[in-house]
């Protein structure tokens, strides 16, 4: 069994906005070496659970108030990108830009398949994952887990389960259970926050930029660890129109809503 975790992670400015759903999986045994090292991580600081937004600005848990402090989150800035690069089996980013999606999703989308960018984005990032896993672990199933207190919450459980109903979908998802639980009680979900926050970053930063060859130095040791273990789909610009055009127009009848893609 494959656990996956599933975190939405959202950073705007006044001309712009970028939500993520950072999705990471790990096989058992490697989960469990990712945990060890995370909790002592944690014991560290004294923190129940990492937030990468708190973690990299310093504040609530992660305060850099001494030299100490400062001294751990540099030490912790370089340790991080590898106790979750070398642990994971797969990691899948799936964002949009939601002005750019409202205005251009169709009324006839929006009757059909909702508004919830939040569901969309998991309900790629769970068939990704599926294409990913026929292909790396044919045998395996997924048990997912999201962070629970999203307002999106029961729309995205919904869809999930309906993939999982199914007959069209569930054999592509390989869906064995969907929970939400809270942040700090399954770490995966910390994991797949630090994926969902250094995309954004990325984005805001580097890519919208013209700098997509100057990330970060943490999330490029991110990706240095991960050893090609990283797939994404940014659904922008032409890649958003081809999108909204793979579902038929028979489809989009804009009067029944549909729970999934």
């Amino acid at each position: 069994m494959l656990k996956g975790y599933l975190d939405l992670g959202a950073k705007s400015d006044p001309g712009d906005e970028i939500v993520c759903v950072g999705s990471v999986v790990f096989k058992p045994v490697r989960y469990k070496q990712f945990i060890r090292p995370w909790e002592r991580m944690l014991k560290e600081w004294g923190a129940s659970a990492f937030h990468a937004t708190d973690f990299y600005v310093g504040a609530e848990q992660f305060k850099r108030d001494t030299p100490e402090k400062e001294r751990l989150f540099r030490a912790d800035s370089k340790r991080i990108p590898r106790m979750i690069g070398e642990t994971i089996r797969h990691v899948e980013m799936v964002s949009f830009r939601p002005e750019e999606f409202n205005r251009t999703a169709s009324p006839e989308w929006k009757a059909t398949f909702g508004t919830s960018i939040h569901s969309q984005a998991v309900q790629l990032t769970l068939i990704a994952n599926g294409w990913w896993a026929d292909t790396k672990c044919p045998s395996e199933r997924f048990a997912y887990f999201m962070e629970a207190g999203d307002p999106d919450e029961g729309t995205v459980i919904e869809a999930a389960l309906q993939m999982k109903r199914d007959a069209a979908t569930q054999k592509v998802v390989r869906i064995s259970s969907f929970t939400a639980t809270d942040k700090g009680t399954a770490r995966g979900l910390e994991a797949a926050d630090f994926v969902a926050w250094h995309w954004n970053k990325y984005y805001m930063d580097k890519i919208r930029n013209g700098k997509e060859d100057e990330p970060r130095k943490d999330f490029a040791a991110f990706v240095g660890a991960s050893k090609e273990k990283i797939q994404h789909i940014f659904l922008t610009g032409d890649n958003l129109s081809y999108f909204f055009s793979v579902v038929p127009k028979q489809v989009l009848k804009g009067k029944t809503h549909a729970t999934s893609i």
